[in-house]
């Protein structure tokens, strides 16, 4: 099933799907805790989408304080992904589950039998 994607596809949205989970994640973890956290997961994740953030932040509006950015980060690189790679590289996606990482973690999921 993930045959039918190129390979020049799965080699861009697969870090970018990490990435933007990963922004999903410091999101969430930012609810729960401080902005100033010495948990090593926090410090990895910041340190992970510290430059994504910085370029993500040239374009986001005046309205988003720090503790959403992230979430805009995460917005953007879906977009790109879900929109912008699969035009460019010449993909179809037509549903969430469809997207080279979630189709690949869907099918792990499968042949677990999760």
């Amino acid at each position: 099933m993930i045959t039918l994607i190129p390979p020049m596809g799965i080699l861009i949205d697969i870090p970018l799907g990490i990435l933007m989970w990963t922004m999903v994640g410091q999101f969430v973890l930012g609810i729960f805790l401080r902005d100033d956290s010495r948990l090593a997961l926090v410090r990895i994740i910041r340190g992970l989408n510290t430059p994504i953030l910085f370029l993500t932040g040239l374009i986001q509006p005046a309205f988003i304080n720090d503790r959403l950015a992230p979430l805009y980060a995460a917005l953007v690189l879906f977009i790109a992904r879900y929109y912008l790679f699969p035009l460019i590289i010449g993909f179809d996606v037509e549903s969430f589950s469809q997207m080279p990482l979630e189709k690949l973690l869907l099918s792990a999921k499968a042949d677990l039998g999760l």
